[in-house]
C-alpha cells in the first residue's frame, strides 16, 4: 500500500462513509482518481485528435473530485495530487496495477459527479 492509500484506509468509518454513495468505497474513490490522472497523462502524451478539448473535460472531472472529496472536510486537492505521484511512480517504473473497476463502473461513477 501506498502512503496515500493507508491514509484513506486510516479514515474514521464516519469519513469512509462519505465516499460511498458516489464511488461505492474509498478503495473504488482511489482506483478513479488514479484512472482520471492516468487519462490526462495519456491524452497530453499522444495527442489524439482533439485532445485540447478531451483534456479540459478530464481536468473539469479532477477539480469536480477535488472539490467533493473536500466537502467532506478533507484535503481534495492534495489527496488527489498524491493518488497522481503513486500514478507517476508507477508510470516511471513500467508497472500497470491491476485496477478492480470495469470501464462501465468507470463512467457510472465520472457521470454521478
Amino acid at each position: 500500500m501506498t502512503k496515500i492509500q493507508e491514509y484513506l484506509a486510516a479514515l474514521p468509518e464516519d469519513k469512509k462513509a462519505l465516499f460511498i454513495p458516489v464511488f461505492g468505497s474509498v478503495d473504488k474513490f482511489y482506483t478513479v482518481v488514479y484512472l482520471i490522472i492516468r487519462n490526462e497523462h495519456v491524452t497530453d502524451q499522444e495527442k489524439p485528435e482533439r485532445y485540447e478539448d478531451r483534456l479540459q473535460v478530464i481536468r473539469q472531472v479532477k477539480n469536480k473530485v477535488e472539490e467533493l472529496v473536500s466537502s467532506y472536510g478533507l484535503d481534495g486537492k492534495e489527496i488527489v495530487a498524491d493518488i497522481a505521484s503513486d500514478y507517476f511512480e508507477d508510470f516511471v517504473n513500467y508497472k500497470e496495477p491491476e485496477l478492480d473497476i470495469t470501464n462501465e463502473e468507470f463512467i457510472a461513477i465520472i457521470r454521478n459527479l
